[in-house]
């Protein structure tokens, strides 16, 4: 946490809020040294059972990450985003977190902003390595969004406040080390490294981050397969459901023939908040669902006392990172359990098609309930530290996915959010498809972008940005499909092995009493204890 005060807040840990981390090689290399003693350290360390066991290699697996993306991906050497987007994520996340009175929160973000030239500047010096162009492109967009809105969004919070003078200065130096940090990209840099260079880890470093990450040794191969076969499985439901919902299983579009699923998609689609209600929209549906989850005793309410969580707009600067919606949660350490949705609205009308009434009830589930709001607020109340701290996305995503379909096997969802969860199921599968052919080299980010929208049927802007994104965070798609699978193999074990006295509830709250976990290693701990 010494290394990057951000972390720390995003844990619930406050002493460093006003802080950014002082980057340099020498601290990345500092950095890199004791995340290799923390490994040795644990390596050292033998379990008396299945459980210590457990969460011995899911500390691992957490730390493993941290030191492939500091030796392997070498973020801050390569990836120009990566200073472009900790700006404004790590004062957003101060306004975003009621932990503490509203004046000490802005007080810290006044801090990041006065911090922030500091850091960018060091940013300049660390990039000597040639990165993908759209990486560089991706950066010089969030960082002028970011200079746009984030200092005004805190000098109007500050505005009649003692801060207010502080916050205009903070903001402003802020923004100009932004814009001038995103000119020196286009200006300096992209001449600097006019070649196009791969995204791609390779095959060696993509088998070494999934077995080291999420205790996965299958081969790239065989998970890109087991990608096209889900794909083809969910399309034949799709099918046979559209079939249900009266569409012939095909017709006719213009010249060629069209299958029912894509028929009714687009005809569901169709139908979508405007774009001034999208956030009531998704207000109501999380409402909705929470009283259906509890009420049905699908899994136990974390926070009973507590209102629905919060829906918020996305804020303008974290739009082309975030398409469609997101969950921000409360640290694991943090007093206050309060998170909140942020839902993005589209650049252009069309967009609205992904955020359909069919759509919207599965993606709520997803971010919500029993999705991840459930989800995490429930980890960060478990009494055990490492499980609180322990973070795998294969789990965190694997739980959403499978929330989603949880919600179809409780009967939540009408025909049209059915067939919409599925679409959004297809999705899932075909980003494991795509983490796999990014990461070995066999796909381009701009196939893979055309297949979204051939495929799922996403809006043209809104694929192009959601590839995109895959291409800096490797084997982070391939873990909403991945980790769902293990779960619902797990739930089906559990009830043919218990028959009648499988109860839903128990099950779910035992698998989120093992924290966020790789789901593997969830699964051996599971079949320990019997």
């Amino acid at each position: 946490m010494a290394a990057f005060p951000q972390r720390a807040t995003e844990l619930g840990l406050h002493d460093r809020d006003g802080e950014l981390p002082d980057i340099s090689v020498a601290m990345l290399d500092g950095y890199q040294r004791d995340l290799a003693d923390l490994r040795s350290r644990l390596a050292a360390i033998l379990p008396t059972d299945a459980e210590e066991a457990a969460d011995r290699d899911a500390l691992d697996a957490t730390i493993a990450e941290a030191a492939f993306q500091q030796e392997v991906e070498r973020q801050w050497r390569r990836n120009p985003h990566t200073a472009a987007s900790i700006v404004p994520n790590s004062v957003l996340l101060l306004l975003s977190r009621e932990f503490a009175p509203l004046e000490q929160r802005l007080a810290d973000a006044c801090g990041r902003l006065e911090a922030a030239p500091r850091l960018l500047e060091a940013a300049r010096e660390l990039l000597d390595e040639p990165c993908p162009p759209h990486w560089r492109d991706m950066a010089i967009d969030a960082a002028n969004s970011a200079a746009d809105t984030v200092p005004a969004m805190v000098a109007e919070l500050a505005a009649g406040t003692r801060l207010a003078a502080r916050a205009t200065t903070a903001g402003q130096a802020a923004a100009e080390a932004l814009r001038g940090y995103a000119a020196w990209l286009a200006d300096e840099h992209a001449p600097r490294f006019p070649e196009a260079v791969s995204y791609a880890l390779g095959e060696t470093a993509l088998r070494r981050r999934l077995a080291e990450v999420h205790a996965v040794f299958d081969d790239p191969a065989d998970l890109l397969a087991t990608g096209e076969t889900e794909i083809a499985a969910i399309i034949e439901t799709m099918a046979e459901h559209a079939t249900g919902m009266g569409y012939a299983r095909t017709s006719q579009h213009g010249t060629a023939e069209q299958p029912n699923w894509v028929t009714a998609l687009d005809d569901v689609k169709r139908h979508h908040p405007s774009a001034d209600g999208l956030v009531d929209a998704y207000r109501a549906e999380m409402a909705k669902l929470a009283d259906f989850v509890f009420s049905n005793r699908i899994v136990t309410d974390p926070l009973p006392d507590a209102p629905v969580v919060a829906v918020e707009a996305t804020p303008e600067c974290q739009r082309a990172f975030l398409p469609l919606a997101a969950y921000e949660g409360p640290g694991p350490l943090d007093e206050v359990q309060r998170g909140h949705v942020i839902v993005t609205p589209p650049p252009e009308p069309a967009g609205l098609r992904d955020h359909s009434w069919a759509s919207l009830q599965s993606v709520s589930a997803h971010e919500g309930y029993p999705g991840h709001h459930l989800q995490i607020t429930s980890v960060n109340r478990l009494p055990s530290l490492t499980r609180k701290v322990v973070e795998s996305h294969a789990m965190i995503e694997g739980w959403g996915l499978y929330a989603e379909q949880l919600m179809a096997d409780t009967g939540y969802y009408d025909a049209a959010g059915r067939l919409g969860q599925l679409a959004m199921r297809l999705l899932r599968a075909l980003r494991l498809v795509l983490d796999m052919g990014l990461q070995t080299g066999e796909t381009t980010w701009e196939a893979g972008a055309e297949r979204a929208v051939a495929l799922v049927r996403m809006a043209p802007t809104a694929a192009r940005n959601e590839v995109a994104r895959y291409t800096m965070m490797p084997t982070h798609p391939f873990g909403f499909l991945t980790g769902c699978r293990i779960l619902e193999r797990l739930r089906t074990e559990t009830e043919q092995r218990q028959g009648d006295a499988f109860d839903l509830r128990a099950f779910h709250d035992r698998v989120l009493s093992y924290g966020h976990m790789p789901p593997p290693l969830l699964a051996s701990a599971l079949a320990a204890a019997g």
